[in-house]
C-alpha cells in the first residue's frame, strides 16, 4: 500500500468564522473617524460609503449585519437610502437588517420621520460611545465587544 499525499489545499479546512459586517454610511470625515475609533472595539468589520447611493450599493452586495446611516448625505439622503434597503429586503422576502439612524436632528418628530423610513433606532450627533455600545447590543447581539488585554503590574 503506497501513501498518497493529498495537497493541503484538498485537506477539509476547518470553516472560519465571518466576523459581521457593519455598513456605515457617514460623509463627514470626523464623524466617519469617531465611529470607527468606537467600532474598534467590536470584532466586526466595517464598510464605509460616503453618501446614500454608494450605502445602498454596498448594501446590495455585501452580508450587512447592521447599519450605522446619516440622515444628511450626498447625492442621496439616509432615509431615501433606507427606504431602497428595505424594499430590496422586502422583495426578496429578507429579515430586515437594522438600521440605526445617526443624526444632529434631535427634536421628537425628527425620530419618527427617521423610524417611517424604516430605520430600527436613532442616535443623535455627537455621538457618544456609551449610546452607540448599548443600542449595538440592543440591534445587533451577536456582535461582540473585543475584551481588552490585563494591565501588568509590578
Amino acid at each position: 500500500m503506497s501513501d498518497v499525499n493529498i495537497p493541503a489545499a484538498d485537506h477539509p479546512q476547518k470553516e472560519e468564522t465571518k466576523a459581521p459586517t457593519i455598513l456605515i454610511a457617514e460623509d463627514n470625515e470626523v464623524n466617519l473617524k469617531v465611529l470607527e475609533h468606537y467600532l474598534a472595539n467590536f470584532e466586526c468589520r466595517s464598510i464605509v460609503a460616503k453618501n446614500g447611493k454608494d450605502a445602498v450599493k454596498l448594501f446590495h452586495r455585501n452580508d450587512v449585519d447592521l447599519v450605522l446611516m446619516d440622515i444628511m448625505m450626498p447625492v442621496m439622503d439616509g432615509l431615501e437610502a433606507t427606504r431602497k434597503i428595505r424594499s430590496f429586503e422586502k422583495k426578496r422576502g429578507e429579515k430586515q437588517t437594522p438600521i440605526l439612524a445617526i443624526t444632529a436632528h434631535i427634536r421628537p418628530a425628527d425620530q419618527h420621520v427617521c423610524i417611517d423610513a424604516g430605520m430600527n433606532d436613532y442616535l443623535s450627533k455627537p455621538l457618544k460611545k456609551g449610546d452607540l455600545t448599548h443600542r449595538m447590543k440592543i440591534w445587533a447581539p451577536h456582535l461582540h465587544e473585543n475584551t481588552p488585554a490585563p494591565v501588568a503590574r509590578a
